[in-house]
């Protein structure tokens, strides 16, 4: 078969890197997969590469936030239509409902040969998307983010909050998957501690704590604060985008020394950086947000052997119930807490990081989770 995944974020960004995989899963079973994402840099044209067996078009970024949100891009809807119409495509695969995903289809609806699947992996309306708490456009956005679900011949979800949300959309549970994030386990993988840090130029004695770049970097910082009263040398490594909250935070306890911010790092870096830690963490706000997705950067630290702390937040919660793969916090003082037993304990710590190894391998793996999708469109 001739198959289509339409994602609307950057390339390398957010729900790309789950349309990739879902399109690796598809191309191993011999059908032909295109994947339209939008390009990072290119404002008007499109780049064509390939990634794990799947044909990336990047579609020109002009106009990627026209519209509240992202993915509205003229230029890139149009070119997807026009794709669409002239590609003679056996099933339009949709992450998400973003104007460059939802136009496309319901433009070339009438006529159209092909069958349409539907990927949903976060709540936008009330959710991520907030409109500075205005109702009416919670709701305005509800309706495009449900709307297009309903074209889907299945729909594929990412938690159980989301397939519940669309049994209350009146969908029957026939036409809805629940397909967790998965990870590549070859990809990120367990690396040499010490060669690692000297590649960065880190401390190599130094208890170095990582997390990634989000919206709220105060609580890292705080994090770090509390666990250098028990470990005064600790180092915390956030990876990805610099962001001026992390600086803030730091300066007003004195620890910008020791918050170390990478940037965006090439994907070949990714494992290297995560095998820097003694122990990664990820605290997230009890939110529907958070809530309804499974963050794919908690896959990352297990698939990278190491002992994890997270927020009891969404389903991934009963996969660190089952094993001990670091530990569930929820204030700033309880994740404090986990991270300085397991630094004081190197034995438990090791341990963990086997498990988390373990877990990635055995449930986590898109190769597990490849027969699933590939049966979806078959």
């Amino acid at each position: 078969m001739n198959i289509l995944l339409l994602n609307a974020n950057l390339r390398g960004v957010g729900t790309y890197v789950r349309a990739l995989n879902f399109g690796w899963a598809l191309a191993t079973a011999g059908h032909t997969v295109t994947l339209c994402t939008v390009s990072p840099t290119e404002p008007t044209h499109v780049v064509q590469s390939e990634a794990r067996g799947v044909t990336i078009l990047e579609m020109p970024r002009w106009g990627y936030k026209l519209l509240p949100g992202w993915g509205s891009g003229p230029l890139d809807i149009i070119k997807r239509v026009q794709l669409i119409r002239g590609g003679r495509f056996d099933v339009l695969y949709g992450f998400e409902y973003h104007p460059n995903v939802a136009w496309p289809v319901y433009l070339t609806w009438a006529g159209r040969s092909y069958r349409f699947f539907s990927d949903w992996c976060d709540w936008h309306a009330g959710g991520s998307n907030t409109f500075r708490g205005v109702r009416l456009a919670h709701r305005v956005d509800a309706f495009f983010e449900e709307r297009i679900r309903y074209r889907a011949e299945r729909v594929t979800v990412i938690s159980t909050l989301l397939r519940e949300r669309t049994m209350r959309m009146g969908l029957p549970s026939e036409r809805v998957t629940l397909i967790e994030e998965g990870v590549d386990t070859d990809y990120i993988r367990p690396l040499p501690r010490a060669e690692m840090r000297a590649r960065f130029g880190l401390p190599v004695e130094a208890p170095i704590l990582v997390t990634i770049s989000d919206s709220d970097m105060h609580r890292p910082v705080a994090i770090l604060a509390e666990v250098r009263r028990h470990w005064p040398t600790a180092i915390l490594l956030i990876i990805g985008k610099k962001l001026p909250e992390a600086t803030q935070a730091a300066d007003a306890p004195g620890l910008r020394a020791v918050v170390r911010e990478t940037g965006y790092v090439p994907d070949e870096d990714l494992p290297r950086y995560l095998a820097c830690a003694d122990v990664c963490f990820l605290p997230l706000a009890d939110t529907l947000v958070n809530r309804a997705r499974w963050p794919h950067k908690i896959n990352d630290f297990l698939a990278a052997g190491q002992a994890t702390v997270i927020s009891p937040v969404g389903d991934i919660t009963q996969l660190f119930r089952d094993h001990d793969l670091g530990g569930l916090a929820n204030t700033d003082t309880e994740f404090a807490a986990q991270i300085t037993a397991l630094l004081d304990d190197p034995a438990r710590r090791a341990a963990c990081g086997r498990r988390a190894r373990q877990v990635a391998l055995e449930r986590l793996d898109w190769r597990l989770l490849r027969e699933e999708i590939v049966r979806l469109v078959s």
